[in-house]
C-alpha cells in the first residue's frame, strides 16, 4: 500500500459531518476487531460534535481517497493528549506511523487496547521510539458477591442529594476543577464537556450524587458520578469522584464513593469498573480496600529522550 495522505482538520478546515461519521464507523470496526475501544469516550465525542476548540483531527486516507485511519490531539493541562486508530484492513502499512508523525511534537499517546492489541500496541510504540510514561488503571468487582463495602458515614453538618439540572452546573463544574486541578484531563473538563455527556443516552442526573452543607445544599463538598453506559446494561462505572480540596481528610472521598456503590446496586447491576491513575496511590488504595482489584492496564506513551540529551536548565 502507497504511503497514506495524512489531512489536518482543524479551526480552519473543519471536520465534515461525513468525516465525522466515517471516522466513528472506523473506530467500531475496529473494535469489534480488537475487542476495545481505541478512541476514548472523550475523543468520540469531539470527533462525534466536531469539536475543534483545542482539538485537531487527522484523517489518513488511501490512494482512492478512503479513510484507513485517524488521529486526534488536544492540548490541555500539560503536554497534549493523543489517541489513533487504523482501520483493521490497513494495518501494518504505514498509516499509524504515518499518523503519528503528524500528530504535534511532544504528543503522548494513549493506548486503550486490550490482549493481542495492547501487544501489538506496544511493538508498535517500540518501533516508533515511544516509552510507556503513565499508566490508567481499569478496576472492577461485582455487586452482588466478594467483600462488602461499610456504609457511608458524614459527618452530620453534610447532607446527601442528587444532581439537579438548570441548578448544580456551575458548582459541580467549580468543585471538578479544583479537585482535579493538576489532572490532564479531568482538570480541563467545560460547561461544553458537561453538556455534551448530559446530551448522552446514558445521562441519569439521579446517579450524579452530591454530597453538600447540610445548611447551604448549593455548597458542594464531594460528589461521585456514576455511569451506567449502555444503559440498559448490567455493569455501572465509578466515573468521577471528586472531593473540595478544602475538605480533604474528613472521609468524603471513601464516603461519597460508598454512596455510588450504593445507587448502582440498588439498580440492579452486576458488576462496577473504574478507571484510576497507578500514581494516585490514595485512590488505588482506597478503591483497593472496597473490593476492588485490577482489570486491565491502559498506557500512554511518549517520545524516549535519546541518551545524552541535556537536561533543560532551571531557572537562577
Amino acid at each position: 500500500m502507497p504511503r497514506p495522505t495524512v489531512a489536518l482538520r482543524d479551526a480552519q478546515h473543519p471536520l465534515t459531518t461525513e468525516e465525522s461519521a466515517a471516522v466513528l464507523a472506523l473506530a467500531a470496526d475496529a473494535a469489534a476487531v480488537d475487542g476495545s475501544q481505541a478512541l476514548s469516550e472523550q475523543f468520540r465525542l469531539s470527533v462525534r460534535s466536531r469539536e475543534h476548540d483545542g482539538v485537531d483531527h487527522l484523517l489518513a486516507t488511501d490512494a482512492s481517497g478512503g479513510l484507513v485511519g485517524y488521529a486526534q490531539a488536544r492540548t490541555g493541562e500539560g503536554a497534549p493528549s493523543g489517541e489513533l486508530v487504523v482501520a483493521p484492513a490497513a494495518r501494518r502499512s504505514g498509516v499509524g506511523s504515518a499518523l503519528l508523525a503528524s500528530l504535534p511534537d511532544g504528543t503522548r499517546v494513549w493506548s486503550h487496547a486490550t490482549g493481542d492489541a495492547a501487544v501489538a500496541a506496544a511493538g508498535f510504540a517500540r518501533a516508533n521510539g515511544l516509552e510507556a510514561v503513565r499508566s490508567l488503571h481499569v478496576m472492577g468487582r461485582s455487586l452482588r458477591e466478594g467483600p462488602a463495602w461499610p456504609a457511608a458515614q458524614l459527618d452530620p453538618r453534610y447532607a446527601v442529594r442528587s444532581f439537579e439540572p438548570g441548578r448544580d452546573e456551575d458548582a459541580w463544574l467549580a468543585l471538578n476543577a479544583a479537585a482535579f486541578a493538576h489532572h490532564p484531563e479531568q482538570g480541563s473538563l467545560r460547561r461544553a464537556d458537561l453538556d455534551q455527556r448530559m446530551a448522552e443516552p446514558w445521562w441519569d442526573p439521579a446517579g450524579l450524587i452530591l454530597v453538600v452543607e447540610a445548611d447551604s445544599p448549593d455548597v458542594l463538598a464531594a460528589s461521585h458520578w456514576t455511569k451506567v453506559d449502555p444503559p440498559g446494561g448490567d455493569v455501572g462505572e465509578v466515573y468521577v469522584v471528586a472531593v473540595s480540596p478544602d475538605r480533604q481528610g474528613q472521609g468524603l472521598g471513601r464516603a461519597v464513593t460508598v454512596l455510588g456503590l450504593d445507587h448502582l446496586r440498588s439498580l440492579g447491576l452486576d458488576r462496577v469498573v473504574l478507571y484510576v491513575d497507578e500514581d494516585n496511590v490514595a485512590a488505588v488504595r482506597t478503591y483497593a480496600a472496597l473490593g476492588f482489584t485490577d482489570v486491565e492496564v491502559h498506557r500512554q506513551y511518549a517520545r524516549a529522550t535519546p541518551p545524552g540529551t541535556p537536561s533543560p536548565a532551571l531557572p537562577g
